[in-house]
């Protein structure tokens, strides 16, 4: 089974954290998406990463890294999100059948917290990705609204479920 990380999870001390057996299988890109930083709902306390795939998102590019792992981890929920599937062409030239988790209601564009904003620079850089996509993510993190409590530690060295352990 294939996981498309295009957010925090590109880093690898994340995608360690919530799927410690996953393997690399190569880089690629979603056709027509783009990553985007929008509060959960109507919350007002911090913004996560969205997979968008609206018409805004019509001729964007959504770069990440497909994963190969463990069947169970399709199964695993989090709040405020949920899974969705999507076509990505690797580098390696196949495409993938793979999945990804967005946002089920994204609210209004804002930052996340720096304790997870620091993996998607970090992983952008760890992959290679192109200059010109890290500008485009930094320029989409810099419109978004300020988070509210951006120096909030980590709540939890463990990955939880729940939207206040994460």
């Amino acid at each position: 089974m294939y996981y498309f990380a295009y957010c925090t999870w590109l880093h690898d001390i994340e995608i360690a954290r919530f799927m410690p057996q996953a393997k690399a299988v190569t880089k690629g890109y979603a056709a027509n998406h783009a990553l985007r930083f929008h509060a959960a709902g109507d919350r007002t306390d911090r913004g996560w990463c969205h997979f968008l795939n609206t018409a805004e998102a019509y001729g964007n590019k959504a770069f990440g890294v497909v994963f190969e792992h463990d069947p169970k981890h399709f199964e695993e929920d989090y709040d405020d999100f949920e899974r969705c599937c999507v076509t990505v062409y690797g580098d390696d030239g196949k495409s993938y059948d793979c999945w990804t988790y967005r946002l089920i209601t994204p609210g209004i564009a804002m930052r996340p917290p720096n304790f997870y904003w620091e993996h998607i620079p970090a992983g952008l850089k760890q992959w290679g990705f192109p200059q010109d996509y890290i500008d485009q993510v930094n320029a989409v993190f810099e419109a978004a609204a300020p988070c509210p409590r951006a120096d909030r530690p980590n709540p939890s060295n463990i990955p939880g479920r729940g939207a206040d352990t994460r």
